[in-house]
């Protein structure tokens, strides 16, 4: 039986290290942008990035119980409205809120938006405040093999999806189903781990 490997996750440098051996591990992300997958378009200007990293945070605080939707004053509010409604209008059993995850033989590393219980289904979500982009279905592929360890079964059987939070207080939520995304995902650790 596997479990997931002890790591440290360093928030200001975005970096994963294994506590058996010291090593940096790659990472999703990392790992999306050294195969081409992420070319810095979703990250190309400050102002998206800036919304990105709010829009986590609050949304983060929301879900944990740290932040009421009355109390909440910033202009990135709109956002965090969309996955208020998400919350009330599917109601996942919450069971991460950006817990980071090591692999233990494929070292690699990650920190899945949520992990949810959805209509009783393990469900792997990446919250999104930009566009859509066909890398969004590699990296929940890339987090569900994660997850899998944690939940000791088959990452295909992780339902996944990405839920878009727009400006106007609304959310798109995308299942990812496709299989393929599972074939790429694996051709991305082979070339990116060890």
């Amino acid at each position: 039986m596997l479990k997931s490997l002890a790591i440290r996750f360093d928030a200001d440098e975005h970096s994963y290290t294994a506590l058996d051996t010291g090593e940096e591990l790659p990472h999703c992300t990392g790992m999306l942008h050294a195969t081409g997958w992420l070319k810095g378009a979703e990250f190309a200007s400050d102002d998206s990035l800036e919304r990105g990293t709010a829009v986590h945070k609050l949304t983060a605080d929301y879900d944990l119980g740290a932040l009421e939707l009355t109390s909440c004053v910033s202009r990135y509010r709109p956002y965090l409205l969309g996955h208020a409604l998400a919350m009330s209008i599917m109601k996942p059993e919450i069971l991460s809120v950006e817990e980071p995850i090591g692999h233990p033989t494929l070292r690699y590393g990650g920190r899945p938006d949520r992990v949810w219980r959805l209509d009783g289904v393990l469900t792997v979500v990446d919250e999104k405040s930009g566009q859509k982009n066909k890398a969004h279905r590699i990296q929940t592929a890339l987090q569900a093999i994660l997850v899998a360890v944690e939940y000791e079964i088959p990452p295909e059987l992780i339902a996944r999806a990405a839920l878009y939070l727009t400006p106007k207080g609304k959310f798109l939520y995308d299942p990812h189903t496709d299989r393929r995304d599972f074939d790429e995902a694996m051709r991305i650790i082979r070339s990116c781990c060890r």
